[in-house]
């Protein structure tokens, strides 16, 4: 999932696929494709070859206009930051940012990624280049007072451009991620599109219902019209129960890996997980610990929910007596992650962009926040996204990457913005085997998740 501000692309389905392993072969990402390689490979290569006649232009601009700034205001030269390519491999960390406001981050619509879209953004970033370089050269035969004004515009405006590369760039990452787990297996990914259809029906009928409501409180209409416009809704609102009960169905699966242990002390039930790491900066290990040991804690009336992570630190030198891996090497995560312990979750680099494969979770080098790490967190638990990722075949130009929120109040659908709800920690105490039974033990209720009626 991304977002304007922010590279998030959280989440997992199926990733043990060739296709998947040639994507984290060393040099996938500079290769040229071959007369066979499938059309989502050669236009996603054509599309960073425009990328990277972009990446020339925008650094070019760079240079000139710090050029211009070290002779007229060289304390201005602080705004500028060189564009760069991200580049991932193993112990690249991604920094870890303030979460979003909800209203930057909520949506309740599909959104479409596709290499089509990244070539636009591309697109609109060089117009963006050529009118910034027509302005940098009116700075420099301006008079010195009017000049070094113009300057400073274009060096805070600056900013801007390295937001747009660096998000251009994600772009890029997410779909060469997705687009080759789509390809890998589509049968999966057919079911997930349909079910994502389902949940943009749901939405379209939820919001139509608000405006029926508004509609109907509001309307002189006849006695005839009003039965009408009661018969509409009544049907509408049968379809949105048919339809959120089956999406509750298959969103609403929860899988505890045997390594989370669940504990009761008096009115607190804490799951106790163990986590492997091989990260070397143990300060970047202890942040993550925070941010996801905060989020999921609840208190319910008498009732109080938390996780605690047990970090275990684990030595690249243990995980490759033959030979640890050079930091910023690019590395198959498959195979990096078998070499863990399996008797616990996995924290752990390399990746194109932050997911779950299997029981580990593997960073990539753009930004997240902690409510990101603790979606990510959540697979962990075993929970599944709550937001829906389909696919539309674009034929020679790949696929169209679809997704879609269907609860905005749950971190797993919204990882951005949504909580850890009751529900969680009660899904938890469903599947936990063994569990005593007492009368302060939370009741489990139909009702838990939020309404998006609410």
């Amino acid at each position: 999932m991304i977002h304007p501000k922010l590279f998030a692309t959280p989440a997992r389905f199926i990733f043990a696929s060739i296709w998947f392993l040639l994507l984290l072969a060393p040099g996938h990402g500079t290769s040229k494709h071959t007369p066979w390689s499938p059309a989502y490979i050669q236009r996603g290569d054509r599309v960073q070859q425009h990328y990277e006649t972009y990446l020339k232009r925008l650094t070019a601009y760079y240079e000139g206009l710090a050029i211009a700034l070290r002779k007229v205001a060289p304390d201005l030269l602080t705004l500028l930051e060189a564009p760069r390519p991200t580049s991932h491999g193993y112990q690249v960390l991604p920094a870890i940012v303030s979460d979003l406001t909800p209203q930057e981050s909520v949506r309740s619509w599909s959104m479409g990624y596709s290499w089509p879209w990244t070539d636009r953004l591309i697109d609109q970033e060089s117009v963006e280049i050529t009118r910034a370089a027509a302005d940098l050269e009116r700075a420099k035969q301006a008079n010195p007072g009017q000049g070094r004004a113009m300057l400073e515009k274009l060096a805070r405006d600056y900013r801007r451009r390295r937001i747009a590369q660096d998000n251009i760039d994600a772009h890029i990452q997410y779909n060469r991620f997705w687009q080759a787990t789509v390809a890998a297996d589509r049968a999966s990914y057919d079911r997930e599109t349909l079910l994502h259809n389902e949940v943009v029906e749901r939405l379209k009928i939820v919001n139509g219902l608000k405006v029926l409501d508004r509609v109907t409180v509001g309307s002189q209409a006849g006695e005839n019209a009003s039965f009408e416009l009661a018969q509409i809704a009544g049907n509408l609102r049968k379809r949105e129960a048919l339809l959120a009960g089956r999406i509750s169905d298959a969103i609403n699966q929860v899988r505890i890996p045997r390594f989370v242990i669940t504990e009761r002390l008096a009115d607190e039930w804490i799951f106790r997980v163990p986590v492997y790491t091989d990260i070397e900066d143990r300060d970047f290990v202890e942040a993550v610990k925070r941010s996801i040991e905060s989020i999921w804690r609840l208190r319910a009336g008498q009732d109080s929910f938390r996780v605690d992570l047990n970090i275990v630190y684990v030595s690249s030198e243990e995980l490759y007596p033959e030979g640890r891996p050079a930091n910023g090497t690019p590395i198959s995560i498959l195979r990096h992650v078998a070499r863990f312990p399996a008797s616990g979750a996995i924290l752990t680099t390399g990746a194109q962009t932050t997911h779950v494969q299997n029981n580990a979770i593997v960073l990539g080098p753009h930004s997240v926040t902690p409510r990101l790490l603790a979606h990510e967190f959540g697979h962990i638990l075993g929970f599944r996204d709550g937001y829906v990722r389909g696919y539309r075949n674009l034929r020679g130009d790949g696929f169209q990457i679809m997704e879609v929120i269907s609860d905005p109040a749950d971190i797993m659908a919204a990882p951005l913005s949504g909580m850890v709800l009751r529900s969680h920690f009660e899904a938890l105490l469903r599947h936990a085997a063994g569990l005593p039974r007492s009368p302060s033990e939370p009741r489990l209720s139909k009702n838990t998740h939020r309404s998006l009626n609410a």
